[in-house]
């Protein structure tokens, strides 16, 4: 069975924000794209870069670097929705008392 790891209360993740997060195995990046919480990893699968130091407009993170545009919350490349390489997401909750929580096992 799949471990939710608790990652903090919902106001630490304002509408149109991203933050970087450890959990017990890894880092993971939580976007709020327009009110919906998204999970994804921190690397760019292009090139390997920190997409945290991207731009997240809706529901596309961009990378800084090579300006790779990624959807949030499939992983699909916007510009090539085809690519072979998609950035990974992770499952992502928020429970009734008002707690984020994510799954560190990749969707």
């Amino acid at each position: 069975m799949a471990k939710w790891i608790d990652i903090g209360p919902t106001d630490q993740f304002p509408t149109g924000t991203m933050r970087c997060v450890s959990t017990e195995d890894r880092q993971v990046i939580v976007c709020n794209a327009d009110g919906k919480l998204a999970a994804v990893d921190p690397a760019c699968p292009h090139a390997g870069k920190p997409m945290i130091d991207g731009e997240l407009r809706g529901k596309v993170l961009t990378c800084a670097y090579h300006a790779y545009a990624y959807d949030v919350f499939s992983g699909r490349n916007t510009d090539f929705p085809y690519e072979e390489l998609p950035l990974p997401t992770y499952p992502i909750r928020v429970t009734d008392a008002g707690r984020v929580e994510i799954q560190t096992t990749r969707k």
